[in-house]
């Protein structure tokens, strides 16, 4: 499993003007990668597999703690969804997911809506991966995939999220009934896209030292 990246030479490419999202799946890493994007209502998993044939979606789902833990109140109730969160990604863990290259969550931000439950559901996903996940910056993720991280008078918005992740994996085809589809699990497969595309990048630059 793979480690933080550093991430700071993609930032530099993403932010340039004139930049465009990444096209081709060669523009990709190979690689399976877990992806979670943390709440504690509702945590929205992903694992795509990236190879020469393009990039595939192979499972998604949502940790949601039951309605008892869900009616629980104030702080004892947050401590009672962040177990139930623990407990959700421990057993995505599990099968095939045992295999990812990486697993990743995002970063919580600095200041917007559910902070709290954003922290308190991504620090269940270090704990179950004993610390081995990667944490990725969503203004960062969107503006690799999506083209831009947005603005106050311009923001990226989930029908935005939607188109950029589709136009590298295909959706769930039995109507989401057995994989869902939402915005929490097209957040996750934006963490997974970019962590992709950022190990390419580094993958590249490597190459580049090493025949230098």
């Amino acid at each position: 499993m793979s480690t933080q990246l550093t991430i700071a030479a993609v930032d530099d490419l993403a932010t340039r003007k004139g930049w465009t999202p990444p096209r081709a799946p060669g523009d990709f890493a190979y690689g399976i990668v877990q992806a979670f994007d943390p709440a504690l209502a509702n945590t929205g998993m992903a694992v795509i597999k990236s190879n020469e044939a393009g990039i595939h979606l192979l499972i998604t789902s949502m940790i949601r703690p039951p309605a008892d833990v869900q009616a629980i109140k104030a702080f004892e109730g947050n401590n009672a969804r962040a177990d139930s969160v623990y407990a959700g990604v421990v057993r995505a863990r599990g099968g095939f997911a045992a295999n990812a290259d990486a697993v990743v969550y995002e970063r919580p931000p600095v200041k917007g809506q559910r902070l709290e439950s954003i922290q308190m559901a991504g620090r269940e996903i270090h704990r179950a991966t004993l610390g081995r996940a990667v944490l990725i910056d969503n203004r960062h993720a969107k503006s690799v995939i999506v083209g831009t991280a947005g603005s106050k008078a311009n923001p990226v918005t989930k029908a935005h999220v939607k188109a950029a992740v589709e136009r590298y994996v295909i959706p769930p085809r039995d109507q989401c009934k057995t994989m869902p589809w939402n915005e929490h699990v097209r957040d996750a497969v934006l963490l997974a896209l970019t962590w992709l595309y950022d190990r390419k990048i580094l993958e590249d630059m490597a190459k580049m030292e090493t025949s230098a």
